[in-house]
């Protein structure tokens, strides 16, 4: 089990020497610098002293805002697979929409510029707050993409399953987990239109 870890007396203020950044940039300062020590010892490893270190930031406001390095690390994939405020594809079709959202899928999970999901799986699978905290983002980010691309179909006059919206990502996302779990690479984008065409967007389509 992961505790949260309470900052002691030595942790209330930032550490001697430390140029403390404020506001949006120390949050980024933090998420960046925990990006960086994964890819560079891995998870396991990565300590909120080590993380605190690196950004220069008081360990005190880093457990005010993460009480744990689950939590920390959790945002900090969130936001570099998805930025602070991501759109979802508007491509002007259901299809096109369910290509760049399976493509930016693809993406997140091989972590072309930074830790990647498939490469935090031991971690994942061992952190049961990892792992809470991760499989909750991906499901609601899914639903949300899900639903939007829906709506957008139907604004446009398409017929669509909309009832099915969260169900049909959440299948996207496993089916291009394990097959880039299993593969070693992210599925090439022939395989990924396959996934629209034959499986996405008929589960989609009312009157399939």
């Amino acid at each position: 089990m992961v505790k949260s870890i309470a900052p002691s007396e030595d942790t209330r203020t930032a550490e001697p020497g430390s140029s403390e950044l404020r506001g949006e940039a120390r949050t980024v300062a933090i998420l960046d610098a925990a990006l960086e020590l994964i890819g560079e010892v891995g998870y396991e490893r990565v300590t909120m002293d080590s993380i605190a270190a690196r950004a220069h930031a008081s360990k005190m406001t880093m457990y005010r805002r993460w009480p744990t390095k689950s939590e920390l690390v959790a945002e900090a994939l969130r936001r570099h697979a998805q930025g602070d405020a991501p759109a979802v594809p508007d491509t002007g079709t259901m299809r096109g929409d369910l290509l760049a959202t399976v493509a930016e899928i693809a993406e997140t999970l091989t972590g072309a510029h930074g830790p990647s999901l498939i490469g935090l799986i031991e971690a994942i699978r061992d952190d049961a707050a990892l792992r809470e905290h991760v499989s909750s983002q991906v499901r609601e980010r899914s639903h949300q993409v899900g639903r939007e691309i829906c709506a957008r179909a139907i604004s446009r006059g398409e017929a669509v399953h909309a009832e099915r919206a969260e169900t049909v990502l959440d299948l996207a996302f496993e089916h291009l987990f394990t097959s880039t779990l299993f593969d070693g690479a992210q599925p090439s984008r022939e395989r990924q239109r396959s996934l629209v065409d034959a499986i996405l967007l008929p589960l989609l389509s009312s009157g399939s």
